[in-house]
């Protein structure tokens, strides 16, 4: 018997398949936060994964109004918000002062309605470091915290994800599965799901020839296998979250209606082992 994966503590807000489908902030890097959600509400998206850098959609936990988010959303075709990526945590002498921005993101995430946030740290002692005042701040407010793994950081391969978990300590510190990720690590999704277990409550999904984003179906990952494995015969029940970064960015709102599609019509259903046949 496989441990069952049940995804987030706040679960899905509907039974429709479309709810557990988010769009990542890193798809439409270059575009302010109105047009790419109108742009992907018009690809029938309804959830958003929230940056607090990087991307020119970013949100200022520390400046913007929640309320006035949650407006905006409404207005650009009834988008929520579904996780938020928290500032990073710094060592040393920024210690203090970057745990209590991440402490106020956390806030800032439940006013917006996320369900999830990402903890991000310069290296592991520092993620273990951080994760219980982070988790005491997110838990009473039922939003899940999560680390990803991401090539080229502290945390590339389940081992260092592992390494975080064990030294928290804490059940309520989960991984996310970031597929593509650990693809450009070399390390296939079926090993890093065996190595995370029953732990896992966001899924991230790509898919990539080498380390190159490509449409959906296009590349060498087995993403219908994944969906069979995490939905028949781990019982998964938690978001996946789409991401597009691809080498031809003036197709990338195309590639994503397509990913979502995509998805829709591989989904298993967890209780009898069909595909779900959603509506696209």
């Amino acid at each position: 018997m496989h441990p069952r994966l049940t995804g987030s503590e706040g679960g899905t807000p509907t039974d429709d398949p479309g709810d557990r489908l988010v769009i990542s902030s890193c798809s439409l890097p270059r575009d302010s936060l109105p047009a790419v959600l109108r742009a992907f509400a018009e690809v029938g998206y309804r959830r958003f994964e929230l940056f607090t850098d990087w991307a020119a959609s970013c949100v200022d936990p520390a400046a913007d109004d929640p309320d006035a988010l949650r407006a905006l959303g409404d207005a650009c075709g009834g988008m929520t918000f579904a996780a938020l990526h928290l500032p990073r945590v710094l060592p040393g002498d920024r210690f203090a002062e970057t745990l209590n921005t991440a402490i106020r993101a956390v806030r800032f995430a439940a006013a917006v309605g996320a369900e999830i946030v990402l903890l991000k740290a310069a290296d592991i002692p520092t993620y273990v470091r951080a994760a219980g005042p982070v988790l005491d701040v997110a838990a009473p407010l039922g939003v899940t915290v999560v680390v990803q793994n991401h090539a080229g950081t502290a945390l590339e391969r389940p081992e260092d994800v592992r390494a975080v978990l064990e030294g928290a300590g804490d059940a309520r510190l989960r991984p996310l599965l970031e597929v593509g990720h650990y693809h450009s690590a070399g390390v296939g999704w079926r090993a890093a799901v065996d190595a995370l277990g029953d732990a896992i409550a966001y899924v991230h999904i790509k898919d990539q020839v080498g380390r190159q984003s490509v449409a959906f179906g296009a590349g060498e990952i087995d993403l219908p296998g994944l969906f069979v494995h995490l939905e028949r015969d781990r019982g998964y029940r938690g978001m996946y979250c789409i991401e597009m970064e691809v080498a031809d960015p003036e197709n990338t709102v195309r590639y994503c209606r397509d990913a979502r599609e995509y998805v829709l019509r591989n989904l298993i259903s967890p209780d009898t082992g069909e595909k779900k046949g959603a509506t696209l």
